[in-house]
């Protein structure tokens, strides 16, 4: 994969007071961007193979699949302060009031962004990054015009290597760059510090200073060191969230503009990126994760107020059914029911309700699903499910049907039975061991029994 190093201009220190991108753009600052391509991902390995330098807009740039923007370190304050936990909307509205101690005037014409926590330290003991809003600004715009699907910016320091504390033995690591005969210092002074300062006069005589950019392997040690989460700067950024979101940069990647590299690409990604995280790696599916959780938690929630729905539906009818068969009832029919039982229950009353409704209708000579046809069709349905022989003794009563299995006839239990007389729309109640009772009317017995019609 390839690896494009950028290095931002220094912010022009004549243009200070500078508050828009014009001001700017007559100093030519958008052509005085250097780069450094890398491909196939040979810095991984150690090996620097450099295909191309120049010094341009952005726009002029070669594709690459990631670019590291090197920001210098003089254009960016980075100071350790402590930053309550708070979510990232939040956390925007009270930086400004966290760097004010730290600032000569007000912070309104800054742009605060606090670094992602380092693994094992405190996690609120925070590095802030303090930026000119102006200048931030036009540098953003500027490299929104990158064709890199994935572009970072980082304080130019972050590349150097880091000194152990304590360790005098060791002279801290400093870049240089040259603007305007000046000399342009960046020194790293923690994981997620560093400072940056000008030298006016000449000092090359006694400091030994390094490569400016060139191909110089440290931006590619940082992009490996950092690949995977368990490091200090993973997730490091300066870059806004709305990055070519609000600027209409979608067209950055039409396929006029690198259909000519889609081939170079899809090669390249066969051999993956040496940058990118591992498999193994929990970041990699942290998103995967919260939206799996999401799914899940929303389907049980859903199946849960469904059943909910289901019962409280079913307690309703039950109840409905309970009162209009007890307001059908007739005189002798309640006189009966509270005759039996006091205190009648649901079952009790509807099977008052259904006793009268079939004496009616035999009076009226009509067919009822309480006759010995009708039962002892239900009945032969079931014992067919089970076997040609195997009842054993059947009692008709005029509103059901008692029968009895022969003993080892049926190897079911009695709620596999029960199941399958309701998987034919039967109602059978279990009385003693092999022997059961045949209701009429098998959708009204079953809620009443069970709480379900059928």
């Amino acid at each position: 994969m390839s690896l494009l190093i950028v290095r931002a201009p220094l912010k022009p220190l004549n243009g200070s007071t500078a508050s828009s991108a014009s001001d700017w753009q007559d100093l030519a600052c958008a052509e005085r961007f250097e780069w450094c391509l890398v491909e196939d991902g040979e810095f991984a390995e150690g090996a620097v193979v450099v295909t191309g330098t120049g010094t341009g807009t952005t726009d002029s740039m070669p594709y690459a699949d990631q670019a590291l923007v090197l920001m210098p370190t003089l254009d960016v304050r980075l100071i350790e302060a402590k930053v309550p936990l708070a979510n990232a909307k939040k956390l925007q509205q009270i930086l400004p009031n966290l760097v004010e101690e730290y600032l000569l005037g007000g912070a309104e014409a800054l742009a605060v962004q606090a670094f992602p926590p380092v693994p094992g330290k405190p996690a609120l003991q925070r590095t802030l990054a303090l930026i000119d809003r102006a200048w931030y600004a036009w540098l953003t715009k500027q490299l929104e015009g990158l064709l890199c699907p994935r572009v970072r910016l980082i304080p130019d320091c972050l590349v150097l290597d880091l000194v152990a504390s304590g360790d005098s033995s060791v002279a801290p690591s400093t870049s240089f760059m040259r603007d305007d005969g000046n000399v342009i210092l960046s020194r790293r002074t923690g994981e997620q510090l560093g400072v940056g300062w000008i030298e006016r006069e000449n000092l090359e005589q006694g400091v030994q200073l390094p490569s400016s950019l060139g191909p110089d392997a440290s931006a590619q040690a940082f992009i490996k060191v950092n690949a995977s989460s368990k490091s200090a700067n993973f997730a490091l950024n300066l870059l806004p969230n709305s990055f070519r979101k609000q600027s209409g940069k979608s067209s950055l990647f039409n396929l006029a503009q690198i259909s000519g590299m889609l081939g170079r690409q899809a090669s390249a990604g066969a051999e993956g990126d040496a940058s990118a995280m591992s498999w193994a790696d929990p970041v990699l599916w942290r998103r995967p994760r919260q939206w799996l959780t999401i799914t899940l938690a929303t389907m049980i929630l859903g199946f849960g107020l469904h059943l909910t729905w289901l019962a409280i539906d079913d307690w309703r009818w039950t109840k409905r059914m309970e009162l209009l068969a007890a307001q059908s009832l007739t005189s002798a029919s309640v006189a009966d029911l509270t005759k039996s039982n006091p205190n009648p229950t649901a079952s009790a009353v509807l099977g008052a309700f259904i006793e009268q409704v079939t004496r009616e209708q035999r009076r009226q000579g009509a067919v009822t699903d309480a006759d010995f046809a009708s039962m002892a069709a239900k009945l032969q349905q079931l014992k067919a499910s089970f076997g040609a022989d195997v009842l054993q003794s059947i009692e008709y009563d005029g509103y059901g049907m008692n029968f009895e299995f022969k003993p080892g006839a049926v190897k079911q239990s009695s709620a596999q039975v029960l199941e399958q007389a309701r998987m034919l729309g039967l109602m059978v109640k279990s009385l003693e061991v092999n022997r059961y009772r045949l209701e009429p009317y098998a959708g009204l017995s079953d809620a009443v029994g069970s709480g379900g019609g059928s």
